[in-house]
């Protein structure tokens, strides 16, 4: 999009969870969203859009703990039990590999950030994405202190607002739970008249 129809840069603002600041979680120090495919997160880097990045350093801060899912729990309907199954997929993985008590969660926010902005602290850096290198591919060097002094290209989060963050999750659990729950009675209504 950014590279066939350029005029679109100064119309939209993109958010990204991904990248990080040090340790990666694909790689020593490489992120799976961007090491996936870096030379296009180069591109969106360096397209002059309105950027904002979500690092890891900040999702590893929110944590599906005890209390997190005591919460979503509490509902006690098929859709809380099923979100708490998602979100404790990769709880395993998580305490092997990285030492987590808790699972984090990744992409909601950076959903979240594009709800509400002031649950995050970020700052304007540049931000360029290795894409030659065997080892490190996909590695975002965040030019914290602008040291190459290369035009700052990203807004990065820096921290998050993680009770603020849950308070967002819980409520549109309880109303994605609402709708079930009005879907569902609305179908039992439609049957019974079919019936």
């Amino acid at each position: 999009l950014l590279t066939v129809y350029p005029e679109v840069k100064k119309m939209i603002e993109i958010v990204i969870m991904g990248g990080c600041y040090g340790l990666g979680n694909t790689g020593p120090v490489s992120e799976f969203n961007i090491q996936t495919d870096p030379e296009a997160a180069s591109i969106v880097f360096n397209s002059g859009v309105h950027l904002t990045m979500i690092p890891l350093e900040v999702t590893h801060t929110a944590l599906a703990n005890e209390e997190v899912m005591a919460r979503i729990r509490a509902n006690n309907t098929p859709l809380s039990t099923a979100i708490c199954d998602l979100l404790l997929f990769f709880q395993d993985t998580y305490k092997t590999h990285f030492g987590f008590d808790s699972p984090p969660l990744h992409d909601p926010c950076a959903v979240a950030y594009a709800i509400d902005p002031s649950l995050f602290d970020t700052e304007y850096i540049r931000v360029d994405v290795e894409v030659k290198s065997d080892l490190a591919a996909g590695q975002t060097i965040c030019d914290k202190f602008n040291l190459d002094e290369k035009p700052k290209n990203a807004w990065v989060a820096k921290t998050m607002n993680v009770p603020g963050f849950w308070n967002l999750i819980y409520d549109a659990i309880d109303k994605a739970q609402t709708h079930v729950a009005w879907l569902s009675k609305n179908r039992s209504k439609k049957r019974r008249v079919v019936e």
